[in-house]
């Protein structure tokens, strides 16, 4: 199918189930009980369903032992992230955690000059104090900056991030992108459940606690998500799509609009949105 080689098909797929993963998991996780459980049990449902989705693509798998063991590394760093994120969504507004989630691309940048020697550029510099100042100013509330354990959780979840793409440059396209997502979900999840002690039954428990129909879809989503990113930004061009995904924070704050009908917080989400926005174009360039 042509359409499935089509960068901006997958740029709107992303931004679509972005925005229905970040609105219902938000709805899922109120009921949660144990964050690591949950991270367990998304990643396991999100997992199945790139299987599933593994036939939109060609087959292939790559035959290098050190790609395996980079990629062995970077799922230790995802799984990391994934809880990390898990419990910082539940304390944060679906909006405000995708202007966070910009800050990725500023530590990615500055992780580029500092170990593959790449030369900073005045626009690179520019957008990525902008990223930081919109992201600094999310904090200040009531005349003071509040920065709670789930702002600080979602920072520390983007320096992680940052860190495995640094590592994981290209290995995607060594696999079926489908396989690559499973690997990248289910192996965490392993690791999660090790360390946690989340049993079976422990895990059954902690699924009984939700909507199940919304957490389905929320995997559901999450999958096409991760798979729909790697596949735009292998088709296009950077420095167009990044941007791009960028508006997600937009989006989500004018959906948060009509639930709370609150304008003050419209107003601040679109300003940080549009200067993350601006932040990540002068950085691609």
């Amino acid at each position: 199918m042509e359409i499935l080689n089509n960068w901006i098909f997958w740029v709107i797929i992303y931004l679509i189930s972005a925005i229905f993963f970040a609105q219902l998991f938000k709805r899922t996780n109120k009921t949660m009980k144990n964050a690591g459980a949950m991270t367990v049990l998304l990643e396991l449902f999100t997992a199945l369903f790139a299987l599933i989705l593994s036939v939109l693509f060609e087959f292939k798998i790559s035959t290098n032992p050190r790609t395996y063991l980079t990629l062995f590394i970077v799922t230790i760093i995802y799984a990391a992230t994934d809880r990390l994120n898990i419990e910082a969504r539940y304390g944060l507004q679906p909006s405000v955690f995708s202007m966070l989630k910009q800050l990725s691309t500023v530590f990615l940048i500055i992780f580029s000059f500092l170990f593959l020697k790449e030369q900073p550029t005045v626009y690179r510099i520019t957008g990525g104090i902008i990223i930081l100042s919109a992201n600094l100013l999310l904090s200040y509330n009531k005349g003071k900056f509040e920065f709670n354990k789930y702002f600080m959780m979602s920072i520390v979840s983007n320096i992680l991030f940052a860190i495995a793409m640094l590592i994981n440059i290209n290995i995607s396209d060594e696999f079926n992108l489908g396989i690559y997502t499973v690997i990248t979900v289910f192996i965490p999840s392993i690791i999660i459940s090790l360390l946690g002690k989340h049993t079976i039954k422990k895990l059954k428990e902690e699924f009984n606690l939700y909507n199940k129909k919304q957490f389905v879809i929320s995997a559901f989503c999450w999958s096409v998500m991760l798979i729909s990113s790697v596949r735009a930004y292998q088709l296009g061009n950077v420095s167009l799509i990044a941007p791009l995904f960028s508006l997600t924070s937009i989006i989500n704050s004018i959906y948060e609009y009509f639930i709370t009908k609150d304008k003050n917080i419209l107003i601040k989400n679109l300003i940080m949105s549009i200067l993350i926005v601006i932040g990540v174009i002068l950085i691609k360039q």
